[in-house]
């Protein structure tokens, strides 16, 4: 049974001392409601990780790269903006930069003249390897909308 401390200045004895006594129904009932939505709060957090896409750790990473590095012109999570490129579109097989090298030569070296400036200097080749993989596995729709699931290890 929960129990209640309680002091002088508040409800309880009038000589100071402390004493404690059982936690009435109402304040019962309260800690347990407060306990309840609190487990209830963490599992609905685990779902909500949980319903992400899976994907690999290059894809996440990817995923990651291209959120800070490529979203703001080419849309979120791929899905296209009217400034730049469709990537969904030109990723999939038959695409102007489907294979990876296409790709990783086009974001190193941009095409200024469109407006894409080069990331050379700014990405690692792994990075824009990672960037290819998780665009390439939204063009191919393996990838699903949203934020992926970062995978163990």
């Amino acid at each position: 049974m929960p129990l209640v401390r309680w002091t002088q200045g508040g409800p309880g004895p009038a000589d100071g001392r402390t004493r404690i006594r059982p936690a009435r129904r109402g304040q019962r009932n309260a800690a347990c409601s407060i306990a309840v939505g609190a487990a209830l709060a963490l599992a609905r957090g685990a779902a909500a990780q949980d319903a992400g896409p899976r994907v690999s750790l290059e894809e996440y990473q990817g995923w990651r790269q291209y959120s800070v590095q490529c979203a703001r012109c080419h849309g979120q999570d791929v899905a296209g903006n009217p400034v730049a490129a469709d990537l969904l579109t030109s990723a999939r097989a038959g695409g102007p930069v489907a294979e990876q090298d296409a790709f990783v030569s086009v974001v190193a070296n941009g095409r200024t003249a469109r407006g894409m400036p080069a990331f050379k200097d700014v990405m690692t080749p792994e990075q824009m390897a990672a960037v290819y993989a998780y665009v390439k596995g939204r063009a191919d729709g393996r990838i699903a909308v949203g934020r992926p699931v970062r995978p163990e290890g």
